[in-house]
């Protein structure tokens, strides 16, 4: 218990160390807004530290990857949040506001804006941007999302598990995990135009905590960091991927179209609460032996 306070201590005070950084300068206007980057290593830079103090390593299994598990890992996440929120946006708007460069024009083709150097695209062409576009922005949110999972999930989750089962370890990393994110929200490194600091940390924290649970069972059922960290990336790069596609709604001032945005949102991670419990609920008990071991065994089946 000791190493996973120590853990915990370490991780929340590098997140607040950053964050007075950043939200001391600006916020999310700071000169020194690019080390936001910076905050995905914090929790592998907590693991070196508690490591080096306590000989605690992460339980990790480098060469374990289910590749049964990966459209689990890729498309769980997105595949619940879009299929909620795409027909309640639907709902709302009447359709779903596809930004109008996505129509062809009279020749046929799809004329991109500026913005983006795409150029002038057929069909195929358009449909290959956008994949291309999807799998760079997975594979760098995926490399990010490793160092935060050497922490989280490889790291405290087993040891949670050891003292108070699989199921309570989950639920009480996910919602360390997401206390976690307040001093980004508090500080402006996290940031979305029209909704205050506060406001932010009151609303996202829960949202993390939900996807947290999915994580947790992922890492559970597969012991692999790799599957955890990829399903981790595609949370963050395609949980809306969607929403860069649209048009802002046409509502009479930001304040309003960031609440509907925030309840559409909402919507979508109720729907992955529900999936969250179902998961756990009927896979949590299970523990894989090699939770429970030293860190120095390995498991090789």
């Amino acid at each position: 218990m000791k190493a996973i306070l120590i853990f915990i201590a370490t991780a929340c005070a590098l997140s607040i160390t950053l964050s007075l950084i950043v939200g001391s300068s600006g916020g999310h206007e700071s000169a020194l807004i690019g080390l936001a980057y910076l905050s995905m290593f914090l929790p592998a830079v907590s693991v070196l530290i508690v490591s080096s103090a306590t000989n605690e390593a992460p339980r990790v299994r480098w060469d374990h990857f289910p590749l049964r598990y990966l459209p689990v890992a890729l498309f769980l996440i997105p595949g619940v949040l879009h299929a909620v929120v795409l027909p309640l946006l639907a709902a709302i708007e009447g359709r779903v506001p596809w930004q109008d460069w996505l129509t062809p024009q009279t020749d046929g083709l799809y004329h991109t804006p500026a913005a983006r150097g795409w150029g002038t695209l057929t069909v195929q062409g358009l449909a290959g941007r956008i994949v291309l576009n999807a799998f760079v922005g997975l594979a760098i949110a995926s490399f990010l999302a490793f160092f935060e999972e050497i922490g989280w999930r490889a790291w405290l989750l087993p040891r949670l598990v050891d003292r108070i089962g699989a199921r309570r370890a989950v639920v009480v990393s996910a919602i360390v995990w997401a206390l976690w994110h307040v001093p980004f929200q508090l500080s402006g490194i996290q940031h979305i135009d029209g909704v205050s600091p506060m406001h932010l940390a009151l609303t996202l924290p829960p949202g993390i905590m939900v996807a947290g649970l999915i994580l947790g069972w992922l890492w559970l059922r597969t012991d692999s960091i790799w599957l955890v960290a990829i399903a981790h990336g595609a949370l963050n790069a395609w949980g809306q991927y969607a929403f860069k596609y649209m048009k802002d709604p046409a509502v009479a001032n930001l304040s309003e179209q960031v609440a509907r945005d925030l309840q559409v949102l909402g919507a979508g991670f109720l729907a992955l609460l529900v999936v969250g419990i179902i998961l756990l609920w009927r896979d949590g008990a299970p523990i894989r032996n090699r939770l429970a071991v030293p860190s120095t065994v390995t498991d090789t089946h």
